[in-house]
């Protein structure tokens, strides 16, 4: 691990946006916005009011640094696990554009399948009614 080789004193002297780039380095897959920072700030001995008050910061380093990217629902990577194509803004608003259509698809199936099944219970109450009718003129 890429993290054993600096004394606490070092790290303590990185920057949070440094030290992100190395637990991603060492961790070698993606991580959530708030596993990464907590990581950062235990390495750091952050204080509870020093978190709240870097974390808007971390955040903000995170988005300006260009070695870092967000992979969507809040999960960062390095830019440099990823192919050029996926980095590019095009093919990132393509996939969010995706992701969106899929969710409404999903929503309008839900809608759709409300819809249907007060179809079909207003089909079987017109019929109980239409039945009681006919009984009732029989009965006549």
């Amino acid at each position: 691990m890429a993290l054993e080789k600096y004394s606490e004193e070092q790290l303590l002297k990185m920057s949070m946006i440094e030290l992100a780039n190395i637990v991603l380095a060492d961790e070698k897959k993606e991580m959530k916005f708030a596993d990464l920072f907590n990581e950062v700030a235990k390495l750091k001995n952050f204080t509870d009011a020093q978190r709240q008050d870097l974390l808007a910061r971390f955040y903000t380093d995170l988005n300006v640094d260009g070695r870092f990217m967000t992979l969507g629902s809040n999960v960062w990577g390095l830019k440099r696990w990823y192919p050029v194509e996926q980095t590019t803004e095009k093919s990132l608003a393509e996939s969010r554009k995706r992701d969106l259509e899929e969710a409404d698809e999903d929503f309008y199936d839900e809608e759709l399948d409300g819809e249907v099944e007060e179809e079909v219970e207003d089909d079987i109450y017109d019929d109980i009614d239409q039945l009681e009718y006919d009984e009732d003129k029989e009965n006549e």
